[in-house]
């Protein structure tokens, strides 16, 4: 009986914060990719593109940045999402 309770409380978490994650998950995302393109844009880089989906295609908190810009416009563009309070880390690819 115990365990059944145990079990039917883990499985109601479970639900609840893939739940809140999914619609809260979104609405952070957003704000995210708008912080790295207002970034981009004030660093004068005209093709850059953002994405925060990783190789492994899931999602997390590192820009993944591309585009044609110098090495001294992609560093102050990494350090400044660096210091944005929601982004974990920021790298720039190749295209």
């Amino acid at each position: 009986m115990h365990a059944l309770k145990l079990l039917s409380g883990l499985a109601a978490t479970v639900v609840l914060a893939r739940g809140a994650s999914l619609l809260q998950g979104q609405v952070m995302m957003a704000e995210l990719g708008q912080a790295a393109a207002t970034a981009i844009q004030a660093h004068g880089v005209v093709d850059g593109s953002i994405s925060f989906r990783q190789p492994s295609g899931l999602v997390a908190r590192v820009a993944q940045l591309s585009g044609t810009a110098d090495p001294a416009t992609r560093a102050a563009v990494i350090a400044e999402l660096k210091r944005h309070p929601g982004i974990a880390d920021a790298v720039w690819s190749p295209r």
